[in-house]
């Protein structure tokens, strides 16, 4: 009787491999061919402790350097806690609100008990069935306790917010690449943690301590104050997220100061006027406009991909729009050479962005792709370097990039009218006042049409 094979042979590879949620999975242990009952039976075995792993019920079977590691070396990681038979694991549903779809008959909706003024301004069980929940819970993370997919929940929720408008996709994708550094750190410390009830106050502080020793340390792992701040500050959001979604009953340790660091102050960076004549002047007829922007305006790559033809009054040269990042309205005036620069390269078709590249494609774009990754792509800075990068501008191996253009800006103007930086950065209501008068707006056009000449436009 022919033995029923529940991996594939890769006769190119020499090894067996597995197809699992749309991944391939080529196994490691070797086979002297595809008749070698022995070492199918030991490839099997490692495809089971692998996919353990892929479904966050084990450890990694591998070394970071991908290496398999003998099965009674982890032994000792087994798993200390386990959701008894009674709780197992449902399977994860779709993140959605259970709703009753059956619609009550206005018989049976209405009740003798229901006073008469409700029903008079519609608030009757018949006149609004939307109101009307099921039996079901409605909870998709009910039973779940596997840090892996309660990390992923979290994403997912995180996303859906950049869907609404209340998260930008590099705020997300940033909060997935440092929560994924504590995951590493548990997977390669704490094999045996993979529940969420194991997650213990050492573990957090262990986790702290370690990260705060790459800071300044030199080397490949070094990071910043700010980074370690951001790593910390991920963890503590995702935990206090479990227990705002009852998968928590309290966290597992007071997580007030848990990312508190002090940063170093900001060392200014920026370009100076006359290196800002020298890349306008050598600058592309695009880039230069891409310039102007930035020092008329005080505008980032994202600012001037995303400008619309109805932001601005082309009778006064007014701009009025929101910050992307900050979301602070914000109120600008054109330079006359910046207007007719816009006047010239503004796209021919009246929806969507003002600018386009010359394929016709928007100036900035932001994607997630089907690995889960953030892509941007960004004309605006591109270009910038390119011109960074040629012999006549002369800043090959400058590290300032094209966001420090409006930093320049603000600097000049921070020298005549400190009051008014703020204002012409646009930056969070923390920093700033809340409301300005138009006399406000006014005195920063003034010092805005003041840098047209300083800059040599």
């Amino acid at each position: 009787m022919p033995y029923l094979h529940k991996l594939t042979w890769a006769t190119h590879a020499k090894r067996w491999r597995k197809r699992y949620r749309g991944v391939t999975y080529y196994l490691k242990t070797s086979c002297r061919g595809k008749k070698d009952r022995q070492g199918y039976e030991a490839a099997f075995r490692e495809w089971e402790r692998l996919k353990a792993f892929v479904d966050g019920l084990g450890p990694n079977p591998y070394t970071e350097t991908g290496v398999l590691i003998p099965e009674e070396h982890l032994a000792s990681f087994a798993p200390a806690y386990a959701p008894s038979p009674a709780t197992s694991l449902p399977p994860i549903q779709a993140t959605t609100i259970a709703i009753s779809r059956k619609l009550p008959t206005p018989l049976a909706a209405k009740s003798p008990d229901l006073p008469a003024w409700i029903e008079s301004v519609g608030l009757d069980a018949g006149l609004n069935p939307e109101l009307i929940a099921s039996n079901d819970s409605g909870n998709p993370y009910e039973g779940e306790r596997r840090i892996s997919a309660l990390a992923d929940f979290w994403l997912a929720h995180r996303h859906k917010q950049t869907e609404r408008g209340e998260l930008s996709l590099k705020q997300w994708a940033e909060d997935k690449t440092k929560l994924e550094v504590f995951r590493k750190f548990l997977r390669v410390n704490y094999a045996g943690v993979v529940f969420i009830d194991q997650l213990e106050p050492s573990i957090l502080n262990r986790y702290r301590d370690l990260q705060w020793n790459f800071v300044d340390c030199g080397g490949e792992f070094q990071i910043s104050k700010a980074t370690l701040k951001k790593r910390l500050d991920s963890v503590a959001k995702w935990l206090t997220w479990l227990v705002d979604q009852n998968i928590l009953k309290e966290l597992p340790k007071d997580l007030r100061t848990y990312g508190r660091v002090k940063l170093d102050k900001p060392k200014p960076l920026f370009w100076t006027v006359d290196e800002c004549k020298s890349l306008a002047t050598k600058a592309s007829k695009r880039t230069r406009l891409y310039i102007a922007l930035a020092l008329n305006l005080g505008y980032t790559q994202k600012d001037i991909g995303t400008l619309e033809a109805d932001m601005i009054d082309w009778d006064t040269g007014i701009v009025i729009r929101d910050r992307h990042k900050t979301g602070v309205p914000s109120k600008g005036k054109l330079w006359h050479s910046t207007l007719k620069m816009l006047q010239k390269h503004r796209n021919s078709d009246p929806k969507g962005p003002l600018l386009v590249g010359t394929n016709g494609l928007p100036l900035y774009t932001e994607k997630v792709n089907d690995k889960g990754n953030l892509i941007v792509n960004d004309s605006v800075r591109l270009a910038f370097n390119q011109l960074k990068q040629t012999k006549k501008a002369g800043f090959k191996e400058d590290p300032r990039s094209f966001k420090h253009l409006r930093k320049s800006a603000a600097n000049e103007i921070e020298k005549a009218r400190p009051e008014l930086t703020e204002l012409f950065l646009a930056h969070a209501e923390a920093g700033m006042k809340r409301h300005y008068v138009s006399q406000h707006f006014e005195e920063l056009f003034a010092e805005t049409d003041k840098l047209e000449s300083l800059y040599g436009f």
